[in-house]
């Protein structure tokens, strides 16, 4: 691995980036027969980052997915904006040598499309996207495009099942309740960015009840969640969407990682890969939380009260 400095990130990335291990992992096996599959990162960093606590480096993103064990993914594109795009790639070229890899640089929201344009003679092959901004970032277009990827690839007539590409997205759950909080107007960038994420203005019910005391702050992040979810399902036709919230060291939850895929091998793994994430990050938090400290973390038991995932179809939203 070439020298280099990655970002410092707290004990839920590294939560956040085991989900992503374990699902690629799983998801070349299941597609193994397959001559070809398509690797696609947003937001893809700087490749390696740095445990916030023990300063230990670690993997990111895009290094995880070139290193998934054989047959591993055959096309990597990665998404980053300015000199970073450029350095990224430097480096994951020279440390994976004859890789088919290939940064854009720019708004991943506006590079994406063209990124698939260039893979359109692969949209057969089984793709998955992985969409990890700092916060408001990404845009509902941008789901969009990936999702109609794939479309017409079967052959008209065809009886077998035709599979969008999968997608699993940081949703900034904490930052929309931060953003459109109720103790100051909401500026105009906020409203569009907001807007742009869900594709409408479908997120000012949920705001509006808010500000009329009919939900409180927790309450309307689990419906900005539920929203993403039931548009991912209804409008992209996405089959089934998975969340899963990552919290930090007091337990205050900072965001959702949501799935959303129409294969049936695809939910089913992600359901596995959950509740194994559910059930080690009681015990993780509570380490880091001891380090934090300067405290020796003698039991890392797991509560299973807390230590759960049960997938819950999304409900429809109040209008």
């Amino acid at each position: 691995m070439t020298a280099r400095t990655g970002r410092p990130w707290g004990y839920w990335t590294r939560i956040k980036l085991g989900v992503l291990s374990d699902y690629l992992e799983a998801f070349v096996q299941a597609s193994s027969r397959q001559p070809e599959r398509v690797y696609l990162d947003a937001f893809a960093g700087e490749g390696t980052g740095l445990d916030r606590l023990t300063g230990e480096e670690f993997a990111g993103s895009a290094r995880i997915a070139l290193e998934v064990s054989e047959p591993g993914f055959t096309r990597l594109r990665f998404f980053e904006k300015g000199r970073r795009a450029a350095e990224l790639e430097s480096r994951l070229r020279a440390d994976y040598p004859g890789r088919d890899i290939e940064v854009f640089e720019g708004d991943c929201n506006e590079t994406i499309p063209s990124a698939l344009a260039s893979l359109r003679p692969l949209r057969w092959a089984p793709t998955f996207a992985f969409l990890d901004p700092d916060g408001m970032e990404l845009r509902w277009d941008t789901l969009r495009a990936l999702s109609e990827h794939k479309h017409g690839y079967r052959p008209p007539g065809s009886v077998k099942p035709a599979y969008k590409v999968e997608l699993w997205m940081l949703f900034p759950s904490g930052g929309l309740v931060r953003t459109l909080a109720l103790d100051q107007p909401l500026s105009q960038r906020d409203e569009e960015r907001a807007t742009h994420l869900f594709g409408d203005e479908a997120w000012r019910t949920i705001y509006d009840r808010r500000r009329a005391g009919l939900v409180k702050g927790g309450e309307a992040r689990e419906e900005y969640v539920n929203l993403m979810r039931w548009r991912l399902e209804r409008e992209l036709d996405y089959r089934w969407t998975h969340s899963l919230e990552l919290k930090n060291l007091r337990g205050v939850p900072l965001y959702h990682m949501i799935f959303a895929t129409d294969n049936d091998a695809g939910t089913r793994i992600m359901e596995h890969v959950y509740r194994k994430a559910a059930a080690t990050e009681p015990a993780m938090r509570r380490e880091a939380a001891d380090r934090a400290r300067g405290q020796i973390a003698l039991d890392l038991g797991v509560d299973p009260s807390d230590a759960t995932y049960l997938y819950e179809p999304p409900w429809e939203p109040t209008k």
